[in-house]
């Protein structure tokens, strides 16, 4: 029988910070910034608490300045606005209506979960549009697509199966965000690492990705 890995989450609170971490198997302690430019903590299981708020300590001048960057690059919404593609939107319930409406910088919907189908079917209009659009360049087809909310990336694949998975949270992005993401996981098609050819045959296909790219870490919503 395979040994199962250990792994416990958590929330640690340093001064006026909290840091959610995980403590698993690891050589080294490692603190880093995720896509919604929060800090995260990843903690060796032999390392004690009084370690790890040595470490914190030890760094508090780079997270205090880190912390000042991200803060403005953070958007937070009122519970009746949504960003989608790149756009901020006032959304309005109405369980009078039958289908979402975008107006000018409105969203009519009958209720949330009215919402959340419009997002998920829009979201595979937009993703299949963009899949098909590069897969002229991708010798192996892919199999399957799977759209779902994610916590810590954007998007995954299987290079061996040949599977994408999406984050469906890109559908705040503007339009050429999503299609640098969607074309990045198509690349692991081929390349199944981040090494040096990955990025030039990347780079071939879109010379405009890292510009792009960008855009997903100067905003958080």
């Amino acid at each position: 029988m395979a040994r199962q890995s250990v792994s416990i989450k958590g929330i640690l609170e340093f001064k006026e910070f909290r840091f959610a971490f995980e403590k698993k198997k690891l050589k080294y302690l490692r603190l880093r910034i995720d896509r919604d430019l929060n800090f995260k903590l990843s903690i060796p299981l032999y390392y004690e608490q009084r370690d790890v708020l040595r470490f914190l300590e030890k760094n508090e001048s780079w997270i205090r300045a880190k912390e000042k960057e991200i803060s403005t690059k953070r958007v937070v919404l009122a519970s009746d606005e949504l960003y989608f593609l790149g756009k901020k939107y006032h959304l309005i319930l109405d369980e009078n209506r039958n289908k979402v409406f975008i107006k000018k910088d409105k969203i009519y919907a009958k209720d949330q979960n009215a919402l959340e189908n419009f997002l998920k079917h829009s979201a595979r209009v937009v993703f299949d549009f963009f899949i098909r659009k590069w897969q002229f360049a991708f010798e192996k087809k892919v199999q399957r697509i799977c759209i779902k909310k994610m916590t810590s990336r954007w998007g995954s694949c299987n290079h061996h199966k040949a599977y994408i998975n999406l984050n469906l949270k890109l559908m705040q992005k503007p339009v050429k965000t999503i299609e640098c993401v969607i074309l990045h996981e198509l690349t692991h098609l081929i390349y199944p690492h981040h090494q040096k050819d990955f990025y030039i045959f990347l780079h071939t296909l879109m010379p405009d990705y890292s510009e792009r790219e960008l855009s997903l870490k100067n905003l958080s919503i």
